[in-house]
């Protein structure tokens, strides 16, 4: 696995999202998001068309009922562009990624 490198404005830009996510959840688990509120996938157009997906995950995906012991965690990913073999989808590639943020009782760390 190798790191991907994403522009600090990006990755401040990521944890805005991702914070905003799980606030939104923490507030209401069964708030209508875009995906998964527990392990919730998105992507984020960057400016040159490409894109990066992000995941935030919850530990135990919101089993325990109570907010103030869940945990969450994002990464970022890149995503490759269109090739030979995959011309009309991006698909995400795994192997590249960057660890973001780790986030529990309204407190964020970054590394």
């Amino acid at each position: 696995m190798s790191n991907l490198t994403i522009d600090p404005a990006i990755e401040q830009k990521l944890i805005d999202l991702t914070i905003d996510h799980i606030k939104k959840v923490e507030a209401n688990p069964d708030v209508k998001t875009e995906g998964d509120n527990f392990d919730y996938w998105n992507s984020y157009e960057l400016a040159d068309g490409n894109f990066i997906d992000y995941n935030i995950s919850e530990g135990n995906n919101g089993a325990d009922k109570d907010p103030s012991r869940w945990t969450w965690d994002v990464s970022a990913y890149q995503v490759d562009e269109p090739c030979e073999d995959n011309d009309f989808h991006y698909m995400v590639n795994t192997d590249v990624s960057k660890y973001i943020l780790h986030y529990k009782n309204n407190k964020p760390h970054t590394k």
